[in-house]
């Protein structure tokens, strides 16, 4: 029976896409690639950067493929009940972030690179870390009606460090790049107690910042009442210095004045009729008010004749 060219074409298109399975795998981005030749594992044969490598079928080669992503593992099923230096329980829920930093000693330590089997393990030494930092703080550490006295940051960088010591420890070729909490509570009976405690605290708190304000307070008004003082001694000292460089310029004047009074008298009509003059505004005054001699005729001198009549 004749077969078709379209028949043919489609055979061997699959020929060739079963042949590169068999014979060729592919490295993604955010995976390493572990390659066993008869079940055994070389660090030359581990594939690091992505793309398309060529392999021997099964089972002369088998390739596992390992995600390098950051998992994350959580204790979401129970709550740890840890007993505080200060008498007070907490309930402590963590998480943790993690990665595959060498496939070399991943793989053979957790079962051909089983990452359900890493969580188990790391689990443990993430609890036993919990544990052991957490039981060293008390209350107000974790919880506190002041802000300043919380050290959520410093215990989780404390359980990070001895999460990594462990691993380090194994030797398992994983990466830890974060442990932190995820949740406190409080046993339902010691929870009444917790919050008048805090109310308490809260109240302390309130209390020591009005005490702080009065005295700062008082501190800024005891200044400015100081510096008041001061400011108005220097004007009083000032006024003096100037009312008595007055008092010494109108002595030295009435001196000045003494030695020719009928000239003394004449300054002071013309100071008058200048002042008169400033403002424009009309004045009706008599002829004999004092100072306005200037502005009438002048009288004959005693003795003088009218001889021009």
């Amino acid at each position: 029976m004749k077969r078709s060219p379209l028949t043919i074409t489609i055979a061997f298109l699959l020929i060739i896409i079963f042949g590169l399975m068999l014979f060729v795998f592919q490295v993604r981005k955010s995976e390493v690639a572990v390659v066993t030749l008869f079940g055994k594992m070389e660090q030359s044969r581990i594939k690091t950067q992505p793309g398309a490598y060529l392999q021997w079928p099964w089972p002369i080669e088998q390739v596992h493929h390992l995600d390098q992503k950051v998992h994350t593992l959580e204790d979401t099923d129970k709550l740890d009940s840890l007993a505080l230096p200060d008498q007070n329980i907490i309930l402590l829920q963590t998480y943790a972030g993690w990665r595959i930093a060498d496939p070399y000693k991943f793989y053979p330590k957790f079962e051909e690179g089983s990452v359900s089997k890493a969580e188990d393990i790391l689990a443990v030494m993430i609890r036993s870390a919990k544990l052991e930092v957490a039981g060293k703080h008390n209350f107000s550490d974790f919880l506190s009606a002041d802000e300043r006295e919380m050290k959520l940051p410093e215990i989780e960088n404390e359980m990070l460090a001895k999460v990594r010591d462990n691993v380090r420890t194994n030797d398992c070729g994983i990466e830890v790049k974060f442990v932190q909490i995820r949740s406190i509570e409080l046993p339902e009976s010691d929870t009444p107690s917790v919050f008048e405690r805090m109310k308490d605290e809260r109240g302390k708190v309130i209390a020591d910042i009005r005490a702080d304000a009065l005295v700062r307070s008082n501190t800024i008004t005891a200044q400015a009442d100081s510096d008041a003082a001061k400011l108005l001694a220097d004007a009083d000292a000032q006024a003096k210095q100037i009312r008595g460089q007055g008092e010494a310029a109108m002595v030295s004047s009435l001196q000045v004045l003494r030695q020719d009074p009928a000239f003394a008298s004449f300054i002071m009509d013309l100071d008058m009729l200048d002042e008169l003059s400033k403002d424009k505004t009309t004045w009706i005054l008599d002829h004999s008010t004092p100072g306005l001699e200037l502005l009438q005729a002048a009288k004959p001198a005693p003795g003088e004749t009218n001889a021009s009549k």
